[in-house]
């Protein structure tokens, strides 16, 4: 073979190999777009999310300071979350959960674009529910949650129930099984969205939000690792009702702190912490319950007196001010709370309007 055919033959074997190098860099790179294809909307991708009878409705990245509540919302005292304006960005998935045929159990998960603490909240309602709550919700991702709400499977009036007349299963919905499925649609949510799931679960509510709370810690013992339960309403319920069996609760870990004031009847939450230190002793309910009675205070944080506690979420919540705050700390180190300061603001629910006076709390005792 001559130099010039040589040379051609070379020239040839280049040129095949320059494709066939092209086509692997191709390949390569087209391999590599696909994860940042599919990821490029992790949050539109969850409209895609099975989940047993749920049906998600919607999933979509909400930017920042842009929500806004349903119907325009109305104005609410100082303590309840309204700065929707000044919310980071995060996703929005909402769905509708069907675990019966008459069900029908409206739910949202907000879940933070960037800088989640890797907890998730869960909220409850007040009084016969039947609206999301989007000021828990707000309040939630304000401070770094994943949150999650419901309507607990109807819409009206919170003083409505005239719902319930005939139809058991959205009783049995109401009563119990409307938060079990929130919390274990956000908990599947927040895995699809993050790659891994919560590593501790909350729950926080007051009134029938209280209620809720200890339902979920006697019937889904292993659906929260803390709970602060408010003024509990114990005898909200329509078919299902407050038992005290916490002992699965309490054999996983699990903590729950109760609050009550002391102008609002609290006669229920002293019974119910009596009849467990009887049943189960003094030393087993402390490693895992705790109740305060606030002095002057009324439902769920009212009255003259210093009545926050941390029943409303703050980015700065310590956990000598906040039972929230407390609940996690002892849960995430074992160390139980000893005492609460209790904070009275110069304007109601204000933090920002200043101090104007604190009382120290400690936790009750059965001291028949």
């Amino acid at each position: 073979m001559d130099a010039a055919s040589f040379q051609g033959g070379d020239i040839a074997l280049l040129g095949t190999n320059r494709l066939l190098m092209g086509a692997a860099l191709a390949a390569l790179a087209f391999a590599a777009a696909l994860p940042s294809c599919v990821k490029a909307d992790p949050c539109g991708q969850l409209s895609q999310l099975s989940f047993p009878h749920t049906t998600v409705t919607n999933a979509q990245l909400v930017a920042a300071g842009t929500f806004r509540l349903p119907g325009g919302g109305r104005h609410t005292s100082a303590e309840i979350f309204s700065a929707y304006d000044r919310l980071p960005a995060f996703c929005r998935v909402q769905a509708v959960i069907a675990p019966s045929r008459d069900s029908h159990i409206k739910v949202e998960v907000w879940l933070p674009a960037t800088g989640w603490n890797g907890k998730l909240l869960g909220t409850g309602n007040g009084g016969y529910a039947g609206s999301l709550g989007y000021p828990r919700l707000g309040e939630a991702i304000n401070s770094g949650y994943a949150g999650a709400s419901t309507d607990t499977g109807h819409e009206g009036d919170s003083r409505d129930s005239r719902w319930a007349a005939g139809h058991e299963e959205k009783q049995a919905d109401f009563d119990h099984r409307a938060i079990h499925e929130m919390t274990a649609f956000a908990k599947a949510a927040i895995r699809a969205f993050y790659g891994k799931p919560p590593a501790h679960s909350y729950f926080n509510a007051c009134s029938n939000g209280g209620r809720q709370g200890l339902m979920e810690a006697e019937r889904y013992p292993a659906d929260y690792d803390g709970i602060l339960a408010g003024a509990p309403a114990y005898h909200y319920g329509f078919r299902t009702f407050v038992s005290g069996k916490l002992d699965a609760f309490r054999d996983r870990g699990g903590k729950l702190v109760i609050y009550h004031g002391s102008a609002d009847a609290p006669e229920g939450s002293i019974d119910y912490y009596r009849q467990l230190v009887s049943r189960m002793g003094q030393l087993s309910v402390d490693g895992f319950l705790q109740l305060y009675i606030i002095p002057g205070m009324g439902h769920c944080g009212s009255g003259d007196v210093p009545n926050d506690v941390g029943q409303w979420v703050r980015p700065d919540a310590d956990a000598q001010h906040s039972l929230l705050s407390a609940v996690e700390r002892w849960v995430e180190t074992g160390v139980a709370p000893t005492s609460i300061v209790a904070t009275q603001y110069k304007r109601e629910g204000d933090a920002a309007s200043g101090v104007l006076r604190t009382r120290g709390i400690f936790p009750a005792r059965d001291s028949r």
